[in-house]
């Protein structure tokens, strides 16, 4: 018998850093083959030529209609600018990020060259991440790209350098997700043309699909609750010689049961949406500043475009306020239009708004679970030996 002797000098855990260090430097080298297929090719540099061009009018031409034809000041439409740049670079990463991966796989099986890296000493997870980084990294130039318009609209926006930052991240993040719902559908059909029409309609199932169905369900949430209203009765008219005419109302609380919505139940529909994901990331650093409710006696600054959209899922989230406003929270003086107290609407806005800023980390981890399940499958069809192909897929 032999006994295998380890060398003291030997770091058990040196070697496998270096083993895990060597898989991914397989990965980098099969990224950066996707990214010099993309180089070469002139269509890459002009959608990026065209979506420069594109981001250009939308930024000069909501300055030109804001502040010339809409009388705005410059404070108030750079405010927003960060959100102008951000809406157009979805735009183009949801066209372009899901597209460019869904052709990843079937493309090369078409051409021929899909089996000669299989044939080399790399796995299937190796060749799959490779693929989804260099496309992902191909995507990220939309980012760098617009980065000049981004810096101006974090340095003017009032969310803050660290949560403008964590905007841009996010929006990054959402690109491999579409990336590895193209690549999933890539690998499971034998066209590329087609694989491109599935990831395209997945992806604006969870843009326009998810939130239609949120509004066919919105009927089956309603609900009857019993709730006090001040209501107020106005006294008949005196005629009599001397009697005043204009008697102030009396209000009473009267008990009735009245309906609500507990969209509380159906509100995961709208959160992977990205154009409710990405508001709600930074409107909740939305300030309006010191000055808001008029304390010094000027206008204070209005809130950004991101406030009302990410309310939108708040309130969705948040479902009912089950109340309603009662007689000693309703005007107190009929006339002077006076309240006593906290008023109703206050705590019914308060209650709407409470998850602002709360909503988007569960939408970005349903955006991370449809682009794993693409990667996992994409990652079983790569493997090799193949056990069994769809029908019109071949090796080569």
């Amino acid at each position: 018998m032999t006994s295998t002797m380890h060398d003291p000098g030997v770091d058990v855990s040196d070697s496998r850093l270096d083993r895990i260090a060597r898989w991914w430097s397989v990965v980098g080298v099969l990224a950066q083959l996707e990214l010099r297929q993309r180089l070469r090719t002139t269509r890459w540099k002009t959608t990026l030529g065209i979506a420069l061009f594109v981001l250009a009018v939308a930024v000069f031409g909501s300055m030109y209609f804001a502040m010339v034809s809409g009388g705005a000041s410059y404070r108030d439409w750079a405010r927003n600018l960060y959100v102008i740049v951000m809406a157009v670079e979805l735009f183009f990463g949801i066209i372009l990020a899901p597209t460019l991966t869904a052709t990843a796989i079937n493309g090369d099986r078409k051409d021929a060259t899909l089996a000669v890296v299989q044939a080399t000493p790399i796995s299937n997870w190796q060749l799959t991440l490779g693929k989804l980084a260099g496309n992902w990294v191909s995507c990220l130039a939309m980012i760098v790209i617009a980065a000049p318009f981004l810096v101006w609209g974090i340095i003017e926006a009032p969310y803050g350098i660290g949560t403008g930052l964590l905007g841009v991240v996010v929006l990054c993040l959402l690109f491999a997700c579409y990336g590895g719902i193209g690549l999933g559908f890539s690998a499971l059909t034998a066209r590329p043309a087609g694989s491109a029409v599935l990831t395209q309609a997945t992806v604006f199932f969870l843009i326009l699909g998810l939130p239609a169905l949120f509004g066919l369900l919105y009927p089956t949430t309603s609900q009857d609750h019993p709730v006090v209203r001040g209501k107020f009765s106005y006294p008949a008219l005196s005629v009599a010689p001397g009697a005043s005419s204009a008697e102030e109302p009396v209000c009473r609380d009267v008990e009735q049961n009245e309906t609500f919505h507990h969209t509380e139940r159906i509100w995961w529909l709208l959160a992977p949406n990205p154009f409710l994901l990405l508001p709600d990331v930074v409107a909740g650093h939305d300030d309006p500043g010191p000055d808001n409710g008029w304390v010094t006696g000027h206008r204070p600054p209005d809130r950004t475009i991101v406030a009302p959209i990410a309310g939108l899922l708040s309130s969705a989230r948040s479902g009912p306020y089950l109340g309603a406003p009662r007689c000693h929270e309703l005007v107190t003086g009929y006339r002077t239009y006076e309240t006593s107290g906290r008023s109703f609407y206050q705590a019914q806005n308060a209650h709407a708004e409470s998850h602002v800023g709360d909503s988007w980390p569960l939408g970005l981890l349903a955006n991370f679970v449809f682009g794993g399940i693409g990667v996992v499958l994409a990652a079983r069809r790569l493997r090799v030996p193949a056990r069994k192909l769809p029908k019109g897929v071949r090796i080569a």
